[in-house]
C-alpha cells in the first residue's frame, strides 16, 4: 500500500512539473520534459515584428532545451521575420498563421509542421529539411508560393492542400532518382517536378539597403560554395537575361554598391555546384534603394502624388504603413466618408488623410516623409496644415525620427467639414544641423467619421510672425458676409484678398483690403448666387505671415429659385407637375419642352403668372419625352434663376387585344425611377375578358424581404376597370429575366409564364406601377388576349401538348378545331404562327435557339398561353 501511494505522488510530481509555465525575456513557455529539460514556446507578452526564437529558454536555475512551438504561439502577431533555432522538432497548429512573413528558414531536426503552421503569410519560396516527417493540411496554404525544394530522399507525408488549394503554380525541386518516392507518397500537381543534383539557393533578401547601396544574402540549400548573381535596375527597364553580372561568389551574400536613390532594383541568383553544374535561377527578389536627404528648405503639398482610394505604401520618397486603418492620398474632391474630413470646397489640392471606415479604435497608421538635411537652417520648424472633423476622430502624433513626439492633438479640432484648415507649427531647434524626418501617427477612435487630414508640410525657417487660423463666412446673405478669423501670436493688422470664383477670379497675393484693425471684415456689394472665397495674412510690422485660406462660400440668391421637381399621375395624353417654393414668392413661370419633338430650352416661358406650385399638362403625346423648367417670379426682387430640367415619359396607350403590354422603358429601355401610373386594359367587346401573360420579367426586388413586401419595385393588378376593383394580385416583383433574383416573400414573386385574368363583368384589368427612388430594371413584357370563355373553361375543353421540354417538334390536340397558332420568344417577337383548323397541330421548333417560348393557342374563339422549353 504504501508503495503504491508513493508511486502516485512521484507520477502527480512529474505531471504538475511537465505542466509548469514561466516566461523568460519576454516569451511564454511550458515544460514538457525535465529528463532531458525540454519545453515548448507557446506565445509572449512582448513578441517585435521580428522574432528570434533561442536554443534555450531558463527558468531560475533551470535551463530548458527549446524544442517545440506551440498551437496558436503567434497566430496574428505582426510578425515580418522569425529566426528558428537548430534545436526545433516540431510545429504546431496555426503557429504562425496569419502574418507578415516573406522568408523562414526551416532547421535541419525539424520533423513535423502542423496544418495551417503558416497560413496567410508572403512565401514565395520553402526549402523543406531532409528531417521533415510531416506537414499537415494548409500548413503553407495561402501564400504566394512559386517554389518548393525538398532536400531530403525520403518525402515527407503531406496534405492535398499542404502548398495552398492548387499546387499548379509550383516549381518543386527533388534529389535526383526520388521522382517516383516523392510521386508515390502525394507530391503531385506541381506546375514542374525537377530532380537535380544541384538545388536552387532560397530566402533572397535584401538588408542594410541605403540610397546607394544594399546587402544582398540568400540561402544555400545544398553543398554548392560558389553562387552566381544577376542584379537589374528595374526603373531603368531592365529584365532578367540569365546572365550573370557577377560570378563566383564564395558566401551566400553580396554587397551593392553604386545604386541610384530612390531606384528599384531586383536580383536573381543560382548555385555553382562545380561538376553537378549550376542550379536554377532563384528569384527575383525586388527592392528599393532610399531617397538622398532633401535639403532644407524642403516643402510638400502633395499635387504630384498619384491619388487613389486605397492605402498609400510608398511614393515620391514618402511611406506608409497601416492595415485596416490607413492614410490615403486623395484629391481635392475627395471627401472620404460623410460627416468627416475637409470639405472641397476649403482644399486646394492633393492632400493625405486617414481613411477610418475599416480599423477599430486603437489603430495606427504612420505617413513617414523622407529625410530632410536641416543644416541650412538656423532655427529650423516644421509647418503643416490639418482638419480634424468628425465624431470618430482620434488622435495625430508629430514623430522625429519615429521616435520623438513633437506634437499630439486628439478628438474634434473643426466642427463642420467647411471649416477651415488650422496651421500648425512646430519648433525644431533641437534638432538644427541634423538629418531628420517625421513621421505623422493617426490612431483610431473609432470607424467612418474619423478622417485625420495634412496637407503643405514645409521644413524652413521658425516664422517669427504667425499665420492667422479659424477662418470662416457667416451672417451670408445675397449682398454680404461677415468673415472672420483667429490670430494666433501678436499681430494688431491683418490683410484680405477676396475673390468672386464665380467670375473666374484667382489669388494673386495682392490684398483686396490691407491694414485691417481687426480680425474680421464686412464684405459688401457682393453678388447674389455667386461663388466667393478669402485669404488672410498677419502683417507684424516687420514682417508678414504667409497666406491663410481660401475658404469659400456662396452668396444667397435675392429670388431664390423653386426646387424638388416632380410629375405626377401621369397617363398617355397628361400629367401633373409639380415643384417647391423655397421662399415667398407667388408666382413662376414654366417652359414645357416636346423632347420627342426635337424642342431645346430657350428661357421663354411657355406659361407665366402661375399662382400655385404646380401645372396640368394636357393634350400629350402617348409614349412622349417631355421636359420641365420653372423659375420663381418674387416682384419686386425680379425672377430666379431657371430650375431643371425634369424629365418624364407619358405612358403608351393602353395596349389591345392580341397586343403586347410593356412598361415605359418599352421593348429595349428601363422604366424610370419614382414611376406610379396605372394602365387599364380593356376588351375588345363585350363578353370578353382581358388575360395577360408575361413573357418577360425584370422588375426590383428585394432579396432580403425588405421594401414593400419583399419588392422595391412592383406591380399591383386589379380585377376591373380602375384601382377601386378587388386586388387580383398584390405587390409582384421579379428578375428572373434580368439578374436572376428572387423576393423571398412567396406571395410577390412573379415570374415568365404567370397569367392574370378578369372576372370582373367589363372583362377589364387595371395594373398600377410603382417604382423607388433608385436602381432602374428593364421591367415587363406580357402578351394580353380576351376570350369570351375564362381560362378554366379553355383548360375543361381537353387541350393537350407534349413534349415539354420539346427538341424538335411540339404536338398540339384538342376535342375542337385549333384556329390559330402563334409563337413568341421572351422579347415578344412573333416566331411562328399556323392556322391548323384541324384538332392537331405539329409546331416545328427544330430551327429555334433553345429558351423558353409561348404559345397563344385559340380553339372556337377561346384563346389560351402556354409556355414551354426549346431544348
Amino acid at each position: 500500500m504504501k508503495t503504491k501511494l508513493l508511486t502516485l505522488l512521484t507520477f502527480l510530481c512529474i505531471t504538475i512539473s511537465f505542466a509548469q509555465t514561466f516566461t523568460d525575456n519576454g516569451l511564454d513557455y511550458t515544460i514538457t520534459s525535465t529528463n532531458p529539460n525540454e519545453v515548448q514556446i507557446t506565445g509572449g507578452t512582448s513578441v517585435s515584428s521580428d522574432l528570434v526564437i533561442p536554443e534555450t529558454a531558463t527558468d531560475g536555475t533551470d535551463t530548458f532545451t527549446v524544442v517545440s512551438i506551440g498551437n496558436n504561439a503567434f497566430n496574428i502577431a505582426n510578425l515580418t521575420s522569425v529566426d528558428l533555432p537548430s534545436t526545433i522538432k516540431s510545429i504546431g497548429d496555426f503557429a504562425f498563421d496569419q502574418n507578415q512573413l516573406t522568408t523562414i528558414d526551416l532547421p535541419e531536426g525539424l520533423e513535423t509542421i502542423a496544418q495551417r503552421a503558416f497560413r496567410f503569410n508572403s512565401l514565395t519560396d520553402i526549402t523543406i529539411p531532409s528531417t521533415m516527417i510531416s506537414i499537415g493540411q494548409s500548413g503553407f496554404g495561402a501564400n504566394p508560393l512559386a517554389t518548393v525544394i525538398a532536400v531530403g530522399t525520403t518525402p515527407a507525408t503531406i496534405g492535398t492542400t499542404t502548398f495552398g488549394s492548387s499546387f499548379n503554380a509550383v516549381d518543386l525541386f527533388i534529389p535526383v532518382g526520388t521522382a517516383q518516392a516523392y510521386t508515390d507518397a502525394g507530391w503531385i500537381g506541381f506546375n514542374s517536378i525537377t530532380e537535380t543534383a544541384c538545388f536552387p539557393p532560397s530566402n533572397l533578401s535584401a538588408l542594410n539597403i541605403t540610397e546607394t547601396s544594399a546587402d544582398l544574402t540568400w540561402t544555400e540549400n545544398g553543398t554548392a560554395i560558389l553562387w552566381d548573381i544577376e542584379l537589374l535596375d528595374i526603373t531603368n527597364g531592365e529584365t532578367a537575361t540569365g546572365t550573370p553580372t557577377t560570378t563566383g561568389l564564395n558566401n551566400p551574400s553580396f554587397s551593392a554598391i553604386g545604386l541610384n536613390q530612390d531606384n528599384d532594383y531586383a536580383f536573381l541568383v543560382r548555385a555553382d555546384c562545380g561538376t553537378d553544374g549550376v542550379s536554377d535561377w532563384a528569384g527575383p527578389f525586388n527592392f528599393t534603394t532610399f531617397c538622398a536627404a532633401f535639403t532644407a528648405p524642403y516643402s510638400e503639398d502633395f499635387e504630384t502624388f498619384t491619388t487613389a482610394n486605397n492605402a498609400f505604401t510608398e511614393g515620391n520618397c514618402w511611406s506608409a504603413s497601416g492595415g485596416d486603418y490607413f492614410w490615403e492620398a486623395a484629391p481635392g474632391t475627395d471627401t472620404g466618408s460623410s460627416d468627416t474630413g475637409p470639405d472641397p470646397s476649403i482644399t486646394t489640392g492633393n492632400y493625405f488623410y486617414t481613411e477610418a471606415s475599416a480599423g477599430v479604435a486603437g489603430d495606427i497608421t504612420d505617413l513617414v516623409s523622407p529625410l530632410v538635411d536641416l543644416s541650412n537652417l538656423t532655427s529650423p520648424s516644421l509647418t503643416f496644415n490639418y482638419h480634424m472633423f468628425g465624431s470618430d476622430i482620434g488622435t495625430l502624433d508629430v514623430l522625429v525620427n519615429d521616435t520623438d513626439n513633437v506634437f499630439s492633438l486628439s478628438g474634434e479640432q473643426q466642427t463642420s467639414a467647411t471649416i477651415g484648415w488650422e496651421f500648425a507649427v512646430i519648433d525644431l531647434s533641437a534638432y538644427a544641423g541634423q538629418t531628420i524626418s517625421i513621421t505623422f501617427r493617426g490612431t483610431s477612435a473609432g470607424q467612418f467619421e474619423g478622417d485625420i487630414a495634412i496637407d503643405n508640410v514645409a521644413f524652413d525657417e521658425l516664422p517669427s510672425c504667425l499665420p492667422p487660423s479659424d477662418l470662416a463666412a457667416n451672417n451670408i446673405t445675397d449682398l454680404q458676409a461677415d468673415l472672420s478669423w483667429t490670430e494666433n501670436g501678436t499681430a494688431a493688422l491683418w490683410d484680405i484678398e477676396l475673390l468672386n470664383i464665380t467670375a473666374g477670379e484667382t489669388a494673386t497675393g495682392i490684398p483686396t483690403a490691407s491694414g485691417l484693425t481687426n480680425p474680421s471684415f464686412s464684405a459688401t456689394g457682393l453678388t447674389q448666387d455667386n461663388d466667393y472665397a478669402f485669404f488672410v495674412r498677419a502683417n507684424c510690422g516687420g514682417d508678414i505671415s504667409v497666406w491663410s485660406g481660401p475658404i469659400s462660400f456662396k452668396t444667397l440668391e435675392t429670388c431664390p429659385r423653386p426646387s424638388n421637381l416632380s410629375a405626377s399621375n401621369i397617363t398617355d395624353t397628361s400629367a401633373d407637375l409639380n415643384w417647391i417654393e423655397n421662399d415667398s414668392a407667388t408666382l413662376y413661370n414654366i417652359e414645357f419642352l416636346d423632347i420627342t419633338a426635337g424642342e431645346t430650352a430657350t428661357g421663354t416661358p411657355s406659361a407665366t403668372g402661375l399662382t400655385t406650385p404646380s401645372f396640368s399638362a394636357t393634350g400629350l403625346a402617348p409614349n412622349n419625352q417631355y421636359q420641365f423648367f420653372v423659375q420663381a417670379d418674387c416682384d419686386t426682387d425680379g425672377t430666379s434663376a431657371w430650375v431643371g430640367p425634369f424629365s418624364f415619359s407619358t405612358l403608351p396607350t393602353p395596349p389591345e387585344c392580341g397586343g403586347i403590354f410593356l412598361d415605359t422603358g418599352g421593348s429595349s429601355g428601363n422604366y424610370s425611377i419614382n414611376e406610379f401610373y396605372s394602365t387599364t386594359i380593356l376588351p375588345d367587346s363585350p363578353g370578353q375578358f382581358v388575360s395577360i401573360t408575361f413573357t418577360y420579367v425584370d422588375i426590383e426586388v428585394s432579396t432580403s424581404g425588405s421594401g414593400q413586401d419583399g419588392c422595391w419595385d412592383f406591380l399591383t393588378i386589379y380585377d376591373g376597370p380602375d384601382n377601386t376593383f378587388p386586388v387580383l394580385a398584390q405587390t409582384l416583383c421579379g428578375e428572373e429575366s434580368g439578374s436572376g433574383d428572387v423576393t423571398p416573400v412567396t406571395s410577390s414573386i412573379l415570374s415568365v409564364g404567370d397569367t392574370f385574368t378578369s372576372t370582373d363583368p367589363s372583362g377589364a384589368l387595371t395594373i398600377v406601377f410603382d417604382s423607388d427612388g433608385s436602381v432602374q430594371e428593364t421591367g415587363w413584357e406580357a402578351i394580353v388576349s380576351c376570350a369570351t370563355l375564362s381560362i378554366d373553361e379553355f383548360s375543361n375543353s381537353a387541350f393537350t401538348y407534349y413534349p415539354n421540354p420539346v427538341k424538335n417538334t411540339l404536338t398540339l390536340n384538342a376535342k375542337q378545331n385549333i384556329d390559330t397558332v402563334v409563337m413568341y420568344n421572351m422579347l415578344g417577337q412573333n416566331v411562328l404562327s399556323t392556322t391548323p383548323h384541324s384538332l392537331n397541330s405539329k409546331l416545328d421548333m427544330s430551327h429555334l435557339q433553345s429558351g423558353t417560348y409561348f404559345v397563344k393557342v385559340t380553339v372556337n374563339s377561346i384563346t389560351k398561353t402556354i409556355r414551354v422549353i426549346k431544348q
